[in-house]
């Protein structure tokens, strides 16, 4: 009796262990505003789509698309800082949706198409990999929607008409106040491995500077197009005969020797005019007349630059662009490139650069702003994670399946 007490008592227990597991709901990952859900799916593809940018970055910098989800990430483990960043995509989504909601914003019959067309295209090229990972059709409609309503409420604070309208007026006011305007000749450092041949080759990109430099000096903003010009046909016409003397190298290469008495046989076939000549001319007179007048113009936004920017390559040369008189040639170089600049007038540029420009100048002036809405929403809904969802959907178990995957379809 006492031994079937102890059977039977240990068959309770796992029964009871079997029903306390099943209890656990890992198919949501939050809620929020009193009971609404965020799936696993739309999580788990926040997650995945954290560690395609981690492997994207990695490609760039290393040729390889191979990462260590121990390696440091501002100073977390990258495992870690995926799942901070998925949570926070997440949190974001179920703001977007709450606030979209709340002001009545919703996507029109064709945009619901266009996103049916995308989730479609997705799966033929990604759905079973989404499959294994545990991210449904479903869930990536949900991120496409939440995506196209984010747009939507960013319109509906800053477009034209909206809430907090960005005019042409503030948009070009931005312009003129934080970017600078200027023209330039760069001649790349030479980045050859034999440090003699490098120098070597730099002592001519640097004559090759000094030359430019000195048919630019006294020349206005406008007048410098000239001298960018002379430079880019000198390059052109380098090329051409770079070109030339390599496919002659080769063509000497594969036919070997002419002989002798072949030497003087090729004789100049005479040049017939052309029909078309005067239309030619004529066509390339209105060529000419339709050459954009800012082509060359280049604009830098020094104005909104964070400190890390400040100290990059390209911070370093908004910062001294900004120190120059306007109408002046100068040099400049950094580790990459020598440099032959003029600086000119943004006034001049302002409102037509902002008018060109319009998605990424909003954006520039408004990214943070609405970033903070963002934030005071996912305030306001009252989020509470899923603590056995986040446990059990790692970054590991996400590049587990990835590895899975490539293993079954032999891509690894």
């Amino acid at each position: 009796m006492t031994k079937l007490k102890k059977a039977l008592a240990a068959m309770a227990a796992g029964v009871m262990m079997v029903t306390a597991a099943g209890c656990t709901d890992t198919r949501y990952a939050m809620t929020y505003n009193n009971g609404q859900k965020v799936n696993a799916g739309v999580y788990i593809y926040n997650l995945y789509s954290q560690m395609n940018y981690e492997q994207t970055m990695a490609y760039y910098s290393t040729g390889s698309m191979e990462i260590d989800l121990d390696s440091d990430v501002d100073g977390q483990k990258m495992r870690d800082h995926m799942v901070e960043e998925a949570r926070k995509a997440s949190k974001e989504f179920a703001a977007v949706n709450y606030e979209a909601d709340k002001l009545g914003i919703t996507l029109t019959e064709d945009e619901l198409k266009g996103i049916n067309d995308n989730v479609s295209s997705a799966w033929e090229s990604s759905g079973e990999l989404l499959e294994l990972e545990g991210i449904s059709k479903d869930s990536v409609k949900q991120i496409m929607i939440a995506s196209s309503l984010r747009t939507k409420l960013f319109d509906h604070f800053y477009a034209a008409g909206g809430e907090e309208e960005v005019t042409d007026a503030d948009m070009q006011k931005f312009v003129e106040d934080n970017f600078v305007r200027y023209k330039t000749i760069r001649i790349a450092k030479s980045n050859n491995q034999d440090e003699a041949q490098k120098e070597e080759e730099n002592k001519e990109n640097e004559a090759l500077r000094d030359e430019f430099f000195e048919k630019a000096k006294g020349l206005d903003y406008d007048e410098f197009d000239t001298v960018i010009k002379e430079y880019d046909d000198y390059q052109t016409e380098k090329i051409k005969q770079e070109n030339a003397t390599s496919q002659d190298e080769d063509t000497a290469a594969a036919e070997g020797p002419m002989p002798a008495d072949d030497t003087d046989k090729a004789v100049d076939a005479p040049v017939e005019e052309s029909a078309d000549t005067e239309v030619s001319a004529e066509e390339s007179a209105e060529s000419a007349e339709e050459v954009d007048p800012h082509a060359n113009d280049q604009m830098l936004n020094f104005g909104t630059m964070d400190d890390e920017a400040k100290e990059s390559d390209q911070g370093k040369l908004a910062e001294f662009i900004k120190s120059q008189n306007e109408n002046e040639v100068t040099t400049y170089e950094d580790d990459n490139s020598y440099y032959i600049l003029i600086k000119g007038d943004v006034t001049g540029y302002s409102a037509e650069y902002a008018a060109n420009n319009h998605d990424n100048l909003i954006q520039d002036m408004k990214g943070d702003e609405f970033q903070a809405k963002i934030d005071s929403w996912i305030d306001e809904i009252g989020i509470t994670e899923n603590p056995d969802a986040i446990k059990r959907y790692t970054a590991q178990a996400v590049y587990d399946k990835q590895v899975e995957y490539q293993k079954k379809n032999k891509l690894a």
